[in-house]
């Protein structure tokens, strides 16, 4: 669904402007990732401020996707599928309870799969070239460990679900 609304939208773009520098699948690609970042982001913020846990479920999202900016992680094969999955972990994550230790063991579970894994799965996400990757993972660490130090239980649930996403799973 999203991918045909992008392809739409990028046809259209380049029909009305045959000039444009850019493909047709360039553009295509681009407004995919604009529109499912903006529908996960919108849907969950309304679902969250409907159900009431709007402040938990903004910080879901800030620290998810900070994480996941430079730690990579696996992909679904469609956007609308990532979209579902990130707007249900947002929305659903907010309810599931976390006592201190449980956040302690979360967070240490966490730095391992990020030490471990990250980055994983960027290699034809990201213009980064590969002599960059240790410094992602630095960030990632730092992420992870700045994460266990504001100690808020949201953060930790949502770095510890992007740390799950970096494990690779061979088939």
């Amino acid at each position: 669904m999203i991918e045909s609304i992008a392809f739409k939208i990028a046809s259209s773009m380049k029909r009305i402007n045959p000039d444009l520098p850019q493909s047709v699948a360039k553009l295509e690609y681009a407004l995919i990732i604009l529109l499912n970042g903006s529908t996960v982001v919108l849907c969950s913020l309304a679902i969250g401020f409907v159900i009431g846990t709007l402040e938990e479920t903004a910080l879901f999202l800030v620290a998810f996707a900070s994480l996941r900016q430079v730690s990579g992680g696996y992909h679904l094969s469609t956007a609308l599928g990532c979209a579902i999955v990130s707007i249900g972990m947002a929305v659903i994550v907010p309810f599931i309870p976390v006592t201190q230790n449980v956040g302690l063991i979360l967070n240490c579970v966490s730095l391992v799969l990020v030490t471990l894994f990250s980055p994983s799965n960027i290699e034809n996400q990201s213009r980064l070239p590969a002599r960059c990757y240790p410094l992602l993972k630095i960030i990632s660490i730092a992420i992870v460990i700045a994460s266990a130090l504001i100690a808020l239980p949201i953060i930790t649930k949502a770095v510890f679900l992007q740390s799950l996403s970096l494990i690779r799973i061979r088939r």
